[in-house]
């Protein structure tokens, strides 16, 4: 299958276009968002003032080229021979959503670590780059939540820190939709995880990253983080109340004995009760530099421990659901002797995911690239596999 993306000149751009991305750096451009339908002459000439600079469009949500090539009058338009070059290989619909993703992610870093820098130097918070990224993984998760969520998922642990509140970000709304929440109340929960940590500016980094026990002291100057965060946000006033919130109260519990307030279960929001699980989860399947991330099914199982006492019971079955016992991108052994990569979850049980076929055993034989909805087969997982062990690169197969 063809990628609807292509990268084209801004000279080429026409009304009716989905600018998907800009190529260069995402915050030195004019525009607020970074992928927008170029719907009037204003943006067009906004956008043609860039001069040589290149852009991604995606015919999917908008015009594609047309197919005798036109050429505008500032600049000569290139051969489409060029263009058919520079248009990523064909892949599957997933892997497009996986690639996409990717992308998303990278420019999400950049703009999560301006908003830690201008929180550790006392300045006016970007809001307006916090809110271009919430609409844009909202748009992502709209369209595949499986590929936005493993995307998130496999983060480098120097990248934690800015990652993890991106990864926050779409867990809670990905949750919300599963809820019934739409609209503005999506992105609130959205721009909630977002800024969730932001208090964290606060907190040294020699504490954060210890590799050993905390200390009494060092344990005091990290919980202190949700005020610090909260006194951060009030100063925004386009955070909103349920960004001050969430970042004040995700770390409350169930049982009154949380902090920073100790609040009884009746006093903790929906939306605080929802962080809380999705940081947790996020925290504990990452790698950090001082410990290896739990696998998914572990920390499901070691959530599902606490859950009485931690989480609201109702919010934490609901999360299972959606991520999954064996969420996208668990490798795993199926009965029948084959490896296989978990894409999305089945309509029915959380152990029987859609995955999709890599290769019989125990000879590696590879197998033709079928997906195999385990609810409607007689296979089943038997084991999760290492990817390391087998010389397997997840996120380039969930890109195939």
């Amino acid at each position: 299958m063809t990628s609807p993306l292509k990268k084209i000149p801004v000279a080429r751009v026409a009304r009716g276009m989905y600018v998907h991305k800009i190529c260069g750096n995402w915050l030195d451009h004019p525009f607020w968002r970074g992928s927008f339908l170029v719907e009037d002459e204003t943006t067009l000439a906004t956008l043609r003032a860039l001069g040589n600079q290149e852009v991604w469009i995606d015919t999917d949500k908008g015009l594609d080229l047309p197919s005798s090539p036109v050429r505008a009058p500032s600049a000569p338009a290139p051969a489409p021979a060029a263009v058919e070059r520079e248009s990523e290989p064909p892949r599957t619909v997933f892997g497009n959503d996986v690639a996409r993703a990717e992308e998303l992610r990278d420019r999400a870093k950049v703009a999560a670590k301006a908003l830690f820098h201008d929180a550790r130097m006392g300045h006016a918070l970007r809001m307006e780059t916090a809110a271009s990224i919430v609409d844009e993984v909202d748009d992502a998760i709209a369209r595949n939540p499986a590929a936005m969520l493993s995307v998130l998922r496999l983060k480098n642990k120097d990248d934690y820190t800015y990652l993890h509140s991106v990864a926050v970000a779409a867990l809670m709304m990905a949750l919300g939709r599963r809820l019934g929440y739409e609209g503005a109340a999506l992105k609130e929960l959205g721009l909630a995880g977002l800024l969730h940590d932001i208090g964290k500016v606060g907190v040294p980094d020699a504490v954060l990253n210890k590799p050993g026990k905390l200390s009494p002291l060092e344990m005091t100057s990290v919980r202190q983080h949700p005020q610090i965060g909260w006194d951060i946000l009030r100063r925004e006033a386009a955070a909103g109340p349920v960004a001050l919130d969430v970042c004040l109260h995700h770390h409350e519990k169930i049982d009154g004995n949380g902090y920073p307030e100790k609040l009884p279960a009746h006093a903790i929001s929906r939306a605080a009760r929802m962080g809380a699980i999705c940081d947790v989860y996020d925290a504990i399947t990452s790698d950090r530099p001082y410990k290896r991330g739990w696998e998914p099914v572990e920390a499901i199982r070691r959530m599902a421990e606490w859950q009485d006492g931690h989480f609201d019971r109702d919010i934490f079955h609901a999360f299972v659901k959606l991520v999954g016992i064996y969420p996208t991108g668990t490798l795993v052994r199926l009965a029948s002797e084959r490896l296989a990569v978990v894409l999305v979850q089945g309509e029915g049980s959380s152990l029987k995911p859609v995955v999709r076929l890599i290769c019989a055993l125990p000879d590696r034989e590879p197998l033709a690239p079928e997906t195999l909805d385990l609810h409607a087969s007689d296979d089943r997982i038997v084991e999760i596999e290492d990817p390391v062990a087998w010389g397997i690169h997840i996120p380039r197969v969930l890109r195939e």
